[in-house]
């Protein structure tokens, strides 16, 4: 089939792309940098759109021949500045945009739209021992503008049943070349420093980016899944001192980790404007994908473990 992905030189849109073509498939990756890769591949187009168009005009010679769009293009780096333009320029990335490419999908007849979205619509922690499942309600104010406008964006795609849009909802992806939060931790790891976070016992749900890309894949070739938001992960949840002392492993290096009561932690990231990261570090967010992964008859095929040395193999010798 010919595919459409968005955001092809971003972290998941790369492997994406790469694996559309291991498959077999007809890919037109679609960027808006000026380095976009310019290697030739078979089956291979690059088209270059410029950042936050949303007109759809433009976007509807872009989806023409198309059958499968994955939109994957968007503001990724969450932020909690609330003030009105900082909002206005998450909304116009990851809705205004959203709805011109969908709007163009539709005129042209595109058969199935893929949205790349977050599980962080049902909130940013998830209460102990019980995940965020498909059927869950999301959050009626997510935490933060990138959350909302994904949210935002999720109600309007929904809308479209012509279009069979699938939502999938992303918890925090990982793997070669990740960036953001991962990346950080993986620095982290790798420093040597010692960490006040031994005594987390949260847990949390991960992707890695190949299962990412194949459960992405595997959505699109489902008869059934359209119309519906769907959950994924690595089906390993862990801890995040867990999570470093396997970065530390892979990385050669000793996982220096020391205890200090949660509240004098909780209270040094609040001074410090920092509120949000101690959630991400210390809070659980847990995502259970099985009803979506009995829909589409998928399973992970790489292991958490095995996606931990891929990440790591990246940043050796850096």
């Amino acid at each position: 089939m010919k595919c459409l992905v968005t955001g092809a030189n971003g972290f998941i849109g790369t492997h994406l792309v790469r694996h559309l073509l291991d498959a077999g498939h007809e890919v037109r990756a679609v960027d808006s940098s000026e380095s976009m890769e310019t290697v030739a591949s078979k089956g291979l187009e690059r088209v270059q759109v410029a950042h936050s168009v949303t007109d759809s005009a433009i976007w509807q010679g872009v989806c023409r021949d198309v059958e499968v769009v994955f939109h994957l293009a968007g503001r990724a780096h969450r932020g909690s500045d609330p003030s009105a333009s900082v909002r206005s320029v998450y909304f116009r990335d990851n809705l205004e945009v959203t709805r011109a490419v969908a709007e163009a999908a539709l005129k042209e007849r595109v058969r199935r739209f893929i949205f790349a979205s977050s599980a962080t619509v049902f909130g940013t922690v998830s209460a102990a021992g019980k995940a965020f499942r498909e059927d869950s309600p999301v959050a009626p104010h997510p935490g933060d503008v990138y959350a909302q406008s994904k949210q935002a964006a999720e109600a309007f795609l929904l809308s479209c049943t012509a279009l069979e849009p699938i939502v999938v909802r992303l918890p925090l992806v990982y793997g070669a070349g990740v960036k953001g939060n991962m990346a950080m931790l993986v620095r982290l790891a790798r420093s040597g420093l010692p960490l006040p976070l031994a005594g987390i016992h949260n847990r949390r749900s991960f992707i890695n980016v190949s299962n990412c890309v194949d459960f992405l894949l595997a959505a699109a070739c489902c008869p059934d899944a359209g119309g519906r938001a769907l959950l994924v992960s690595d089906q390993e949840d862990v801890t995040v001192p867990d999570l470093i002392r396997a970065i530390a492993r892979e990385s050669g290096k000793s996982a220096r980790l020391f205890s200090i009561p949660s509240g004098f932690l909780e209270a040094a990231c609040f001074l410090l404007g920092q509120r949000e990261r101690f959630e991400k570090l210390a809070g659980n967010f847990q995502v259970d994908p099985a009803a979506s992964c009995a829909l589409l008859g998928w399973s992970p095929k790489v292991s958490f473990a095995e996606g931990v040395a891929q990440m790591c193999t990246g940043y050796r010798g850096v």
